[in-house]
């Protein structure tokens, strides 16, 4: 089924880019037509060149799940480091900032798992959120604990600012693939894959994720994972 997928994944941009080669034959003289059309194949170039990048990091996690043994982890802790990569981003004008917190109130959380997967999902929920917040905007990254019943629970969200999740798609966009974004956000920056492969990283390490809408606006997606 992947590899069904991916076939039809791909062959989406190489054919508007051969239409759009053929065309460009029939308007050489033309010149906003051909810049148009050159507008198109960089677009379709970029998604490629997007997808076939995060296919590849696709098959690299799953290798990486098989390969390499669990390890405890202070979640609060690796966390924050992750979120501490984005400060040079945060710095530029008109960047989206990231901001951390921890609502534990110094409890230790420990979770045992993989910290390359889960180091994945944390970016790719920061860079999902940061794709949809306006420019100047900011991303909340939030640690807190909960409880299942007698289970602990080490809570990771991940809040944006940006125009929210329609909520006939709440599920719907972790399926693998599904790229359908608001007008002005950046298409060909995003595979469809981003969302699925954390998924599939949390479920692993026998956790939980959803998406949900913020009363105040935006986006909070949330990662539970079973603490030690």
């Amino acid at each position: 089924q992947f590899a069904a997928d991916v076939a039809h994944e791909l062959k989406n941009p190489l054919t508007s880019i051969r239409s759009a080669v053929e065309t460009a034959d029939r308007v050489q003289d033309d010149p906003v037509a051909l810049e148009r059309l050159r507008q198109v194949i960089a677009q379709d170039v970029k998604r490629l060149d997007r997808l076939i990048t995060d296919i590849s990091n696709a098959s690299r996690i799953e290798a990486e799940m098989t390969r390499v043994p669990t390890e405890q982890m202070d979640i609060a802790g690796f966390v924050h480091d992750v979120v501490q990569t984005y400060e040079a981003f945060s710095r530029e004008e008109g960047a989206v900032s990231v901001h951390y917190r921890d609502d534990t109130m110094g409890a230790r959380l420990l979770v045992r798992g993989r910290d390359g997967p889960l180091g994945q999902v944390v970016r790719n929920l920061i860079d999902n959120a940061r794709s949809f917040s306006p420019a100047g905007g900011q991303v909340n990254v939030i640690v807190d604990q909960s409880n299942d019943g007698p289970q602990t629970i080490a809570r990771i969200m991940i809040e944006d600012s940006g125009p929210g999740v329609p909520e006939d798609k709440l599920e719907k966009i972790f399926s693998r693939f599904y790229t359908d974004r608001p007008a002005g956000t950046a298409f060909g920056n995003n595979s469809g894959l981003g969302l699925s492969i954390v998924q599939q990283i949390v479920t692993t390490h026998r956790g939980k994720v959803w998406a949900e809408n913020r009363a105040e606006g935006g986006a909070r997606f949330v990662v539970d994972l079973p603490a030690m």
